[in-house]
Formats: C-alpha cells, structure tokens, sequence
C-alpha cells in the first residue's frame, strides 16, 4: 500500500510539473483595445518634465558660434551624454543630459563639473526615448 501510494503521489507530482510548462492568458479584447491606445498615445509624447545640466550660457555678438563650440566640444570630452543647443531670448543655452530625477543629474554633475566648473541643474523638458 505505500509503495502505490508513493508511485501515486510521484505521479501527481508529475502531472503538476508538466502543466506548469503552459500559461494561458484569456484577456478582454477591451483590455488589449485599451493597452494599444495607451502606448500610442506615448508615443506621439515626444518630450516629458525632467533635468538636464547647464554647462554654458551666452549672449551678445558671437554668442551663437560660442555656444555650438561649447557644445562640440563637449560631445567630444563625454561620448555617452548628449548635449543640447537650446535658445531662451537673449542667451543661447548650452544643456546635457536627460534626467528624469534631479539625483540621477546630480551624479554626472560632479563628473562634469571636472571640465565645467560652473555647470548646474535646471528644470527643462527631456527626451525621455
């Protein structure tokens, strides 16, 4: 008798593996309708409410051709972070990164702040793809 029960339990125990190889989902099509939308609205987001580091700022006669140099050269010095010509009446902006939190900027500001002294955090609207 425990030797069919042992055989029995082993069984079972098998059976119960060999189902869990299988998943079955049974979603609502209205599910799937509403999940399609909500990633193509997202998509057509192109920008969202983050961080980016300043490294420059400047106005007056050539303050476009400084900026576009403070820009390739700062592409240049850090490959991995993108930098950003931005132009707010009367400076021309000079920002990098894409920061969704001020502490994911905070901690390339201290490397950045190697090259760019002067280099801060600002509010501004990133990229966030």
């Amino acid at each position: 008798m425990k030797k069919i029960l042992t055989i029995f339990f082993f069984s079972m125990l098998w059976s119960f593996a060999l189902a869990q190889g299988t998943v079955r989902y049974d979603i609502e099509p209205e599910i799937l309708r509403i999940q399609e939308d909500y990633i193509s609205n997202w998509r057509k987001v192109g920008e969202i409410n983050g961080y980016r580091i300043q490294i420059a700022a400047y106005s007056g006669v050539n303050s476009k051709s400084q900026a576009e140099y403070a820009k390739n050269s700062f592409n240049n010095l850090f490959l991995y972070t993108k930098a950003y010509l931005i132009y707010n009446e009367p400076y021309f902006k000079v920002r990098v990164g894409n920061y969704f939190t001020r502490l994911q900027a905070y901690k390339d500001l201290e490397t950045i702040k190697l090259t760019y002294p002067s280099a801060y955090i600002v509010p501004d609207k990133i990229s966030y793809r």
